[in-house]
């Protein structure tokens, strides 16, 4: 049975791919920040490590055991040098396989944001990137993380992600709690185009990576819906679960990265990823199942269903 060693799992996107890898008859182990962190993941048969992510020297032994390890650690906060300091810890892995014989895969989680605004042409993994400002360094982990092919039995994949959403979590999150609240504020000018992917589905593109690493070893894939989202359909179909309750929306300066992310418009193309993987987004867009997202949304934090 092949082992999974997942980093980053008491994140949002970390949890689901954790159990994604579970499902597919992976043995999983994921490295989470507390106990009952370690407990929801361990109800889904998954053996938590509870530790620090900076702290991977203390992990030499399950980082050894491990025939894939998932950077899901993704934090446009986190310093370059404990994003190094875990590339560094998959080479000495790999470097310590060699003598047992047997490929490494490692899949590191950047995020389209590094492309840029892309306007209303869809673009692959290949445009010329046009990163924001606080995700450019970002670009210079992908290909450091690519330059690990050339380290000994190591297999390298990058992963970016588009905006996720689905169950509880991520950008969304705020949207709804801005619903409940009658007030839901945005960054930017409101008219921009967003690439969105449910989390269950970019939570399976990680495993058919896995699956297909010795012909991915070195690639830079995408995940995104086929079709973007408008951000004015979607305010349109938020207020739709109002009903009758006026529901004020707010535009504002974008503050930080993460609201100069959303505000960007960005299409994004995966046609080489959907072909090199043979994955496939299942899931409805955030507006098509919206009213659904909404009700797991309140189940999950207690709202009235």
């Amino acid at each position: 049975m092949t082992n999974v060693l997942v980093l980053g799992a008491s994140g949002y996107t970390g949890k689901e791919v954790s159990r994604a890898f579970s499902r597919a008859g992976f043995r999983v182990r994921s490295l989470v920040r507390n106990e009952e962190e370690a407990r929801l993941l361990a109800q889904d048969e998954i053996h938590p490590i509870v530790g620090d992510i900076k702290r991977l020297d203390l992990l030499t032994e399950r980082l050894d055991e491990a025939d894939v390890i998932v950077d899901t650690s993704i934090d446009y906060s986190e310093s370059l040098e404990t994003t190094r300091n875990i590339l560094n810890a998959v080479k000495q892995a790999g470097e310590r396989r060699a003598h047992r014989g047997g490929q490494l895969t490692f899949i590191h989680t950047s995020g389209v944001w590094v492309q840029g605004e892309t306007g209303y042409l869809g673009v692959s993994q290949d445009w010329n990137l046009q990163p924001l400002e606080g995700v450019a360094w970002r670009v210079r982990i992908e290909q450091e993380t690519l330059e690990l092919a050339r380290a000994l039995n190591v297999r390298p994949v990058v992963l970016r992600p588009a905006l996720v959403y689905g169950r509880n979590g991520g950008f969304f999150d705020r949207v709804f709690a801005g619903l409940v609240a009658g007030n839901i504020r945005l960054p930017g000018t409101l008219e921009n185009n967003l690439s969105t992917i449910h989390v269950d589905d970019l939570a399976e593109l990680y495993v058919k990576i896995a699956e297909r690493a010795p012909v991915l070893k070195g690639q830079i894939l995408t995940a995104a819906n086929r079709s973007s989202e408008p951000v004015q359909e979607i305010i349109r179909a938020v207020r739709r679960l109002a009903g009758k309750r006026e529901i004020q929306v707010e535009s504002y300066r974008p503050t930080n990265v993460g609201d100069e992310g959303v505000a960007l418009t960005q299409v994004i193309d995966t046609r080489i990823t959907r072909t090199v993987t043979d994955w496939e987004p299942r899931k409805r867009t955030f507006v098509e199942g919206v009213a659904e997202y909404y009700q797991s949304w309140k189940a999950v934090n207690g709202q009235q269903i």
